[in-house]
């Protein structure tokens, strides 16, 4: 046989970047496509060998690779042959000045909406010191705390009061930068890759206020925290107004650093909650005459109804009837039209079995385990915590979820009690794992009951 040295080495090439594909589909799956092809696709493979990839990236793309991905690389990143392949880098070619000036780089806030203005906020008594402070902030420029932090689930409200906060200081003639902590991150980015740090930040200092909307999605971003820890000092330095807004109240977020957390408190923080189902009719009526639409009582039920009440989804639900079929309203005719948003409402609505079986992925065991008569100790405390979300998040009543677990209802009580407690104590056996689940649960804050004392 002839041993064909050119065909070998392309098959053992095609072998590596087979297995560095494999990985970034891997990855897709657990961080999202949009994570992959902003980070990780964009670095170069320069070279291989037989359990090595050596990758081109920069200073800041190793320190996020280092932070981000190291710690995820499965077990199975290997070659036939079962050996892992390990990943380098080598330092990014050096640009020239003449390159850099040709690449083109933009910061502009984020548009904004003009029916988010604050005269069109419908507020509850809830919301009210929130919605009067905002309006003192669109009154005078600023208001006599610094920053203003707006918190609440998604659907409370919180983008209509910024963005109506950003619409009245225009009006003001002020220069306002709007944006949301993803623009944000995207900027630092951008700014980094292409070597423009010093046209970000004139961008983002040389400003009369700084708003940015959902503050919580910097949590892990080490380099973009730094960034905004420094716009953050330049423009309170200056006394210009920053105002906030997250899922949370500063002191619950995850994952950000607690030296931006004290600064974040050094304001005021006002709690947002959504509107009841009352509000929120009143609320979908006025929508529906700024975007000059007729919808019947029927149809407005309909929306309340099939969106569960998340003001969000059932206000995104009349922009697409109002692009889509502004002229036919009909129920029959809508329920086609919204058939995407109806499939994906569907699947985030939350239910028994979402909650068991989130509950047996987090401790490693099947849901029959939990719903099992076994006495085992590894699948007590699991079977209270899901005992206690079934109470807590889905109000079930405890013969309910007697029956559910195969236990007498003051079981139940005493386990649902037993979790509680431990809770309120922070007893970090039950308070963590109740914490993770609920959040992978319901995509935001926990609930009151569930918040978790983290002094």
């Amino acid at each position: 046989m002839v041993f064909d040295e050119k065909n070998e080495r392309r098959s053992v090439n095609c072998e590596k970047m087979k297995a560095w594909d494999d990985l970034l589909s891997k990855l897709e799956q657990k961080l999202g496509p949009e994570v992959v092809a902003q980070w990780l696709r964009p670095m170069k493979v320069v070279r291989f060998d037989a359990a090595n990839i050596f990758l081109e990236a920069t200073p800041f793309q190793q320190s996020w690779f280092e932070e981000q991905i190291r710690p995820l690389m499965p077990l199975n990143f290997c070659n036939n042959n079962q050996r892992p392949i390990k990943i380098h880098f080598e330092k990014t070619r050096i640009i020239s000045k003449q390159q850099t000036a040709e690449l083109t780089f933009i910061i502009n806030p984020d548009p904004l909406e003009k029916e988010y203005s604050l005269d069109q906020f419908l507020p509850s008594s809830a919301n009210l010191i929130a919605y009067e402070t905002a309006n003192e902030i669109a009154r005078a420029g600023k208001c006599g705390f610094n920053p203003v932090f707006f918190s609440g689930p998604s659907g409370s409200g919180k983008t209509h009061l910024l963005m109506g906060i950003a619409l009245s200081l225009q009006a003001l003639g002020k220069k306002v930068f709007y944006v949301s902590a993803q623009t944000f991150t995207d900027h630092v980015v951008q700014a980094i890759r292409l070597g423009h740090m010093q046209d970000f930040r004139n961008a983002y200092r040389a400003i009369d206020a700084l708003i940015v909307d959902d503050i919580h999605l910097l949590a892990r971003r080490s380099a973009t925290q730094e960034e905004f820890f420094h716009t953050f000092n330049s423009l309170h330095t200056l006394d210009l107004p920053i105002i906030l807004s997250a899922n949370d109240t500063p002191g619950q977020l995850p994952d950000i650093e607690q030296r931006l957390i004290s600064r974040f408190e050094w304001g005021i923080s006002l709690s947002l909650h959504p509107p009841d189902p009352a509000a929120l009719k009143q609320i979908l009526n006025q929508k529906s005459k700024f975007l000059d639409l007729s919808p019947s009582t029927e149809l407005i039920d309909f929306l309340l109804l099939r969106f569960t009440s998340k003001s969000h989804a059932s206000i995104e639900a009349l922009h697409a009837l109002a692009h889509r079929c502004p002229k036919n309203l009909q129920i029959p005719h809508v329920e086609r039209v919204l058939k995407d948003l109806l499939e994906k409402e569907s699947e985030s609505v939350l239910t028994i079995d979402k909650v068991i079986k989130q509950t047996a992925v987090h401790f490693g065991i099947r849901t029959e385990d939990l719903t099992g008569k076994s006495q085992m100790r590894e699948f007590a405390q699991p079977r209270q915590i899901a005992m206690f979300l079934c109470r807590t998040l889905l109000e079930m009543p405890f013969q309910g979820i007697g029956r559910l677990f195969n236990r007498d209802h003051s079981t139940v009580m005493s386990s649902v009690k037993q979790v509680k407690n431990a809770i309120e104590t922070n007893q970090a056996p039950f308070a963590e794992p109740v914490e993770a689940i609920v959040r992978k649960l319901v995509r935001r804050a926990p609930l009151p009951a569930l918040r978790i004392n983290r002094n």
